[in-house]
């Protein structure tokens, strides 16, 4: 047990010194620079939250894997950078107009910031956990139009909790309002939903298309795990990695607007990976 976490404690520094030389060597602009530069020091802490989370995810997906060597890295890293670093830059490019201190070229870069200690931590947790003991799977394929079918009807489900979640939770705070629309009325919710398809009808379709990628971006998963608990489990870690970022205060949100987005990213966040989890796994027959 010690040596267990000993290793994971090593795993979470190398993420962080590897997270930190990243951010500082790649030439963001100087508004986003200085920016950062105001932010505490003593807000850096919170990152080791973040890592750990991250670190943790990798070792539960590793330790409860059918595979090893190539095959397990690639799945990892495939799995995580794409839900934790590029769904959700992609929606802060989507947002960007709240965002005036980023250009795109700081969002790309923050992408590629979380790329490097990312795998920095799944090359060393594979190393030092991948399975022995390996299980074979009890997973079977679904097939091209079937997986199709399951990602689609993903997209409508995380767009139905994107909206409920986003309305019921994050917009009752004036504060958050007041940080996306300028003001602080609040509409009843179907009065919400109409006044979004008016002035920006095209976050309906984006959303569905986010709810299908989350779903596409965890089937390297599926071959990796040996039964419908574990996969669901995993795809809930990883989807959180997208919550547990929002620990670290953030110069680009008020305190408020991101504690609020927290909540309401971890309790969506983890309904949504429940549902996946169920809904992208079969059993063997």
């Amino acid at each position: 047990m010690l040596k267990n976490i000993l290793k994971i404690t090593l795993a979470v520094i190398i993420y962080l010194i590897v997270f930190i030389i990243a951010n500082m060597v790649l030439p963001f602009s100087e508004q986003f620079r200085e920016l950062n530069a105001s932010a505490n020091p003593i807000d850096s802490l919170f990152m080791v939250l973040n890592s750990m989370w991250i670190c943790l995810t990798i070792f539960y997906i590793v330790k409860k894997s059918s595979c090893s060597g190539k095959r397990l890295f690639l799945s990892v890293v495939i799995t995580v950078f794409f839900i934790q670093q590029c769904m959700t830059q992609i929606e802060t490019l989507f947002f960007g107009s709240a965002f005036p201190a980023l250009t795109r070229g700081d969002v790309l870069l923050l992408m590629i910031a979380g790329l490097f200690p990312l795998t920095a931590a799944a090359a060393i947790l594979v190393k030092f956990f991948w399975n022995k003991d390996k299980a074979a799977s009890e997973h079977t394929s679904f097939g091209i139009k079937d997986t199709a079918i399951r990602l689609g009807i993903l997209g409508f489900v995380y767009l139905a909790v994107y909206m409920l979640f986003g309305y019921f939770v994050a917009w009752q705070l004036e504060d958050l309002r007041i940080f996306y629309s300028g003001m602080a009325e609040k509409l009843n919710f179907f009065a919400h939903l109409t006044n979004l398809f008016v002035t920006n009808p095209v976050i309906y379709p984006f959303q569905m298309a986010r709810g299908i990628l989350f779903g596409l971006f965890v089937l390297p998963l599926r071959g990796l795990l040996n039964g419908k608990k574990e996969f669901t489990i995993s795809v809930c870690l990883v989807y959180l990695c997208t919550a547990v970022s929002l620990v670290i205060p953030n110069p680009l949100f008020p305190d408020n607007v991101r504690y609020a987005h927290l909540f309401e990213m971890t309790t969506s966040m983890l309904i949504f990976g429940l549902i996946a989890g169920r809904l992208m796994w079969r059993e063997n027959q």
